[in-house]
């Protein structure tokens, strides 16, 4: 991938590229300080006060972790009722203009951004908004909430950031225009119910001569969508959004009955195709906020193989039909398990092997409420430690695989490939890629030796280099003088992260304040030993030497 950003990023027989031909390969998070929805569901219960200053305080730490966890890009869904109108007019209000705000500080770090235009959430500020009383299957199919749809895009593409002075379509920040965030599609039922699509139905047939059935409405099904993705891909263009453009295609096994609708996917202007991955999702009930259930005991590598093989799971990716399209996710997780730490890696292994060039976890959880946030999704550098190390070893897998191979596991419980290493049974991730170390736990089995000096060591627990009981991240950098040692705060569960709970009382208790041994041992050099509360701390790197071998530095 190309290390000059931004830059404008197209598609070129099916492969996301760099306007200097470098191949994209972004791995990062949904971040969203930006939603009303993220305001009223996370943090208004905890007494937060809904202003500009709460947001973009939000917005400057998440980036802060989104840097340290390694992330080179982030996925916002936008929800149009917070800032619309009944026609689609834009409304100046924070949370547009926490949008620009976001960019803006992508911009400044680096990261690029993936923005969808078009969601509805379960918080609607705005009761007029042209979307917030409209079905998801009235958005591609009711064609007054499309008419006003374009005009908020064709508006929305010609904002002018006023932290970046750039209008948004202008801003190569912005990497690729989703247009829809998880679309549904009105079906042979749902039209004989509804009295102004089944007289659009037999305006249709009418025009076509064709006889009234089911096998009819799908052909009527695949020309309404493939021409809402092309009109929509054609406004953007014309009015200079030259980004890629992405249709969401949902969740393995959605081509399922879907085939119509598919065949429009693969035929349009789309110049991307976005899929979701939740290993455990079939695990739940639905709706899933009122099953939660512990998966954190289950192996889904398997699972992962299945999704690979099935067509109708996620093989439809590999076939011709999509050969044109880029690859990307728009999210991924592990559904209710916040504590195991062996399955992002071999999902960012999956994603490459499928190939995914951009893939985005859902969701950010960030440092303001997340001491307080359980439920199906969670991940945190402070609160879910083990996780979080996992989370960033899949960034290193996903940027150093190929794109596009067979995907294979060792067995059904481990992996080794490369320079990495997973295994449900011991609940760990290893990475020794690009000078790094990263593991997620405590190391009893390692198929890699440890006898170079790593220039980084992201790990939870001990390894061959060091010796801790603390139960928070440490993050250390080696140069040739010095090293720098960050522990983060110790976490403990108060109570089963999986739940929902909304009672204001923790999940996660973070002590910034006990102190602990640490011991690093690098070979060829002087141990560094130490007992410290979680912090930041500098050391000098001192060679060893005949007469001070095993001699410690002790500070």
């Amino acid at each position: 991938m190309s290390h000059n950003f931004p830059q404008k990023m197209q598609v070129v027989e099916g492969v996301l590229r760099t306007i200097d031909g470098a191949e994209v390969c972004l791995w990062g998070s949904n971040f969203q300080p930006n939603l009303f929805w993220e305001y009223k569901f996370r943090m208004e219960h905890l007494g937060f006060t809904q202003s500009l200053d709460t947001m973009q305080q939000l917005c400057d730490d998440g980036f802060k972790d989104m840097k340290q966890m390694r992330c080179t890009v982030i996925r916002c869904h936008l929800t149009p009722a917070d800032f619309t109108d009944a026609a689609g007019n834009l409304i100046e209000n924070m949370w547009l203009d926490m949008l620009g705000y976001m960019v803006a500080k992508a911009r400044e770090h680096g990261i690029y951004v993936y923005i969808t235009l078009i969601n509805q959430m379960d918080f609607t500020l705005i009761e007029d908004s042209f979307l917030a009383n409209a079905t998801r299957e009235d958005w591609i199919f009711d064609p007054q909430v499309v008419k006003a749809t374009h005009n908020y895009v064709r508006q929305l593409m010609n904002y002018k950031n006023p932290y970046s002075g750039l209008t948004l379509k202008d801003d190569m920040t912005i990497a690729v225009w989703g247009l829809i965030n998880e679309p549904e599609y009105l079906t042979y039922v749902q039209m004989m119910a509804d009295t102004r699509q089944k007289a659009a139905f037999k305006d249709w047939l009418e025009l076509s001569d064709h006889p009234w059935n089911d096998v009819y409405y799908g052909k009527y099904r695949e020309e309404i969508v493939r021409t809402y993705i092309d009109e929509l891909h054609d406004l953007l263009r014309d009015v200079g959004a030259d980004q890629p453009v992405v249709w969401n295609c949902n969740w393995p096994r959605m081509i399922d009955g879907r085939s119509d609708v598919f065949r429009a996917v693969a035929a349009s202007k789309a110049d991307a195709v976005s899929f979701c991955l939740y290993p455990g999702q079939d695990d739940v009930g639905d709706p899933f906020v009122d099953n939660p259930v512990d998966t954190s005991s289950k192996n889904y590598l398997p699972y992962l193989k299945h999704c690979y093989e099935d067509y109708l799971h996620l093989g439809w990716l590999r076939s011709e039909q999509f050969a044109s399209k880029a690859k990307l996710v728009y999210e991924f997780e592990t559904m209710y398990n916040a504590t195991s730490s062996y399955l992002h890696p071999a999902i960012a292994k999956l994603f490459r092997s499928l190939g995914v060039q951009m893939a985005t976890m859902w969701t950010h959880t960030f440092n303001h409420y997340a001491p307080y946030q359980g439920g199906s999704h969670v991940l945190n550098l402070r609160t879910t430690p083990k996780k979080a190390a996992s989370y960033i070893i899949a960034g290193e897998v996903f940027r150093s695989l190929p794109r596009s191979f067979e995907f294979e596991l060792c067995d059904q419980t481990e992996d080794v490939f490369g320079d990495f290493a997973l295994s449900f049974n011991k609940d760990l991730s290893v990475s020794r890629a690009n000078n790094t170390f990263m593991h997620s736990g405590d190391i009893s089995w390692c198929p890699f030796e440890c006898t170079e000096v790593p220039q980084q060591i992201v790990g939870y627990g001990k390894s061959p280099y060091v010796e801790y009981e603390g139960t928070g991240l440490y993050f250390i950098n080696v140069s040739d003088e010095s090293v720098e040692v960050e522990l983060l705060p110790h976490s403990k569960l108060l109570r089963n992260i999986w739940e929902w709970h909304r009672d204001a009382e923790p999940y996660v208790e973070l002590d910034s304040s006990t102190a602990l041994p640490f011991e690093l041992k690098l070979p060829g050099f002087r141990s560094i030993s130490f007992k410290k509360k979680p912090g930041r701390y500098d050391f000098p790197l001192i060679a060893e030497t005949a007469s001070t071998d095993n001699a410690l530095t002790s500070l």
